[in-house]
């Protein structure tokens, strides 16, 4: 279960306004984060033309909370030309998370810029408003996955995919919002969970579902989303999206939380009534992959109708004509003058070889003239090491490499083999 997705206690926060000033103290969690919503509204309500957030006093906040208040930021300055300005949290490590997590940016772009911060298997929240966008977020937050440590079953990778379509998608057909949402993807190693969150500030599911049921409560409406074959609409969708994404989240530690309108719900599908009011919605969804077949066995849509299948790993990887992997190097590693970009390159590498032992990988070097020998040893140098001589030479076939490229590449893999032969170990 999430550490703070099923909070059931009330949280310690503290959220005080004058006039347009908004002050959040303690901490920002799920069964609390709509007192935030509710003070932005009341200013907003009494003509304020600006609304100032203050985290100074904040001690934690989370990104499914986090985007909720970002997306009601995000329509506040565009609708109503509200400006929103911003104080981050007092404690450094909580002020560098507002920067890199692109919080602050998304809150106020005025005042800060968007976040650098480019870590392996996360994504700092990123907005979209269209289809391309969309796929563009997508691919993004599956190359982290693949760059991660977390060595996802193929399957698993399949079902991650299919999910995360699936709730972006929502906004782009449901939510009618001109902002589009806000999605963030992050990784807990130590108990094998990837977790997303995806906001925006439309209509939400409830009045979504007015559209077609009249006069439907909000708890109903929360409720029918995520049954099977509940859509709004037959012409849009086919209501598999959040009733998969449930099916998967229940794995393991996985959860599970919608919340839009005066209602929510988790994991145990049981809809909750709720004081004020999310306009919008908010999905955090957590994976447990630590079983590399569970989530496929607990997606479970196969005979609706639906169509799992992800395909980023396939479009981009897969040959069309053989049986064989192809790994781009200046595509997928960026810089070839780091040891670090070397580890990003060869953590990918080694997970697609393990999604698929049966076939050889071409690495292509094209369009690099030289690599630094950090890069070399940190990439080919350790994996040949890591995979084993045998292993290393029918996987792996090096494509396309310069004089001076293939120089530096056999002076790796020799150092290294040297090393293993004299006991040393990468």
């Amino acid at each position: 279960m999430s550490f703070y997705a099923n909070a059931m206690n009330p949280s310690n926060l503290h959220v005080s306004r004058d006039r347009g000033h908004v002050r959040v103290s303690g901490d920002l969690l799920l069964d609390s984060f709509r007192r935030v919503l509710a003070a932005i509204h009341h200013a907003t309500q009494r003509g304020f033309p600006e609304v100032t957030l203050d985290f100074s006093a904040t001690t934690s906040a989370f990104p499914g909370p986090m985007l909720a208040v970002l997306a009601a930021c995000i329509r506040l300055h565009d609708e109503s030309d509200v400006d929103v300005s911003l104080v981050r949290p007092a404690d450094g490590s909580l002020r560098r998370l507002f920067a890199n997590a692109n919080w602050a940016h998304l809150a106020a772009p005025q005042s800060f810029a968007q976040s650098a911060w480019h870590p392996t298997s996360v994504l700092p929240a990123s907005r979209f408003r269209s289809p391309d966008e969309q796929r563009e977020i997508v691919d993004r937050i599956l190359d982290a996955v693949l760059s991660s440590p977390a060595k996802l079953a193929r399957s698993n990778l399949t079902v991650f995919e299919w999910a995360v379509n699936e709730i972006t998608d929502n906004v782009l057909q449901h939510s009618d919002s001109a902002q589009g949402g806000l999605v963030q993807l992050s990784h807990y190693p130590n108990t094998q969970r990837l977790e997303f969150a995806v906001a925006d500030a439309g209509q939400g599911v409830p009045s979504s579902m007015r559209t077609t049921r009249a006069a439907i409560p909000d708890l109903r409406a929360l409720e029918l989303a995520v049954r099977r074959g509940i859509t709004r609409d037959k012409d849009v969708g086919q209501g598999n999206g959040l009733f998969g994404t449930h099916r998967a989240s229940t794995v393991g530690s996985g959860d599970f939380v919608i919340h839009s309108g005066y209602a929510s719900i988790q994991r145990d599908l049981e809809a909750r009534e709720e004081s004020s009011p999310v306009a919008g919605t908010l999905v955090v969804v957590s994976l447990d992959y630590s079983d590399p077949e569970a989530l496929w066995r607990a997606l479970d849509i196969q005979d609706t109708g639906a169509d799992p299948a992800g395909d980023y790993v396939e479009n981009r990887y897969e040959a069309v004509t053989e049986d064989v992997l192809r790994f781009v190097v200046r595509k997928e590693a960026g810089s070839v003058g780091s040891r670090s970009s070397g580890k990003l390159a060869r953590t990918k590498l080694e997970n697609l070889m393990a999604m698929y032992p049966n076939h050889p990988v071409n690495v292509d070097f094209g369009d690099i003239s030289v690599v630094s020998s950090s890069f070399a040893d940190e990439f080919l140098g350790k994996l040949f090491v890591r995979t084993g001589a045998l292993r290393f030479m029918s996987a792996i076939r090096l494509r396309r490499m310069s004089p001076p490229v293939r120089a530096v590449l056999d002076r790796a893999i020799l150092q290294r083999a040297g090393q293993e032969g004299a006991g040393h170990r990468p």
